[in-house]
């Protein structure tokens, strides 16, 4: 199926859109909304993905990886650029306590997402390593920022990430795993 719907994507087929929305949506807007605790902004953001894919669909080249991994890594800067911005920042400033409160969007997740295990995995990790892997993956800090936040020198940040890839990379196996590092690598140092 997966090549039906690239086939359809280059000959620049709505259909392949459609397919597209319909298979991937659900995952893509899960990392999104980790990323971007905001309902409509990740909304928002996810829109723009699909935009994205389908003004880019000649980039895509199916023997550096799959479609997959290719979408997930577009779904991904989206969400990182949408909470850089200064509009969001600014926005998050001014929400009340009683807006952050209400809208804990971990409570509104799809659990098809939520319920891939990987969560519960990382979670089983050493509490330095789940911090570091949370912050970085989950949260798009950027390893400068997360080395900040724990007060940790930066070298030593990269250490354990390293130390975290590989343990996990036990538990998951080389193929869960590069699939998690390609959903969330953070290219941003």
């Amino acid at each position: 199926m997966e090549s039906n719907i690239v086939a359809l994507l280059k000959q620049r087929d709505k259909e392949a859109i459609e397919l597209l929305y319909e298979h991937y949506s659900p995952a893509l807007y899960g990392m999104i909304l980790r990323i971007i605790p905001n309902e409509a902004l990740a909304q928002e953001v996810l829109q723009d993905v699909f935009v994205k894919i389908w003004n880019n669909a000649d980039k895509y080249d199916a023997d550096k990886g799959k479609l997959f991994t290719w979408l997930a890594q577009i779904a991904r800067n989206a969400a990182k650029d949408a909470l850089r911005s200064s509009q969001y920042k600014q926005d998050a400033k001014t929400d009340s306590l009683a807006d952050n409160v209400g809208n804990d969007s971990s409570l509104s997740h799809n659990p098809r997402i939520t319920d891939s295990g990987l969560r519960k995995t990382i979670d089983g990790l050493d509490e330095k390593y789940r911090e570091i892997i949370d912050l970085l993956y989950f949260q798009g800090y950027s390893h400068s920022e997360a080395a900040k936040k724990l007060d940790i020198p930066i070298g030593t940040l990269k250490s354990r990430v390293r130390k975290a890839i590989l343990e996990l990379r036990k538990i998951l196996g080389n193929e869960l795993i590069i699939i998690f590092l390609m959903m969330t690598i953070n290219t941003n140092l």
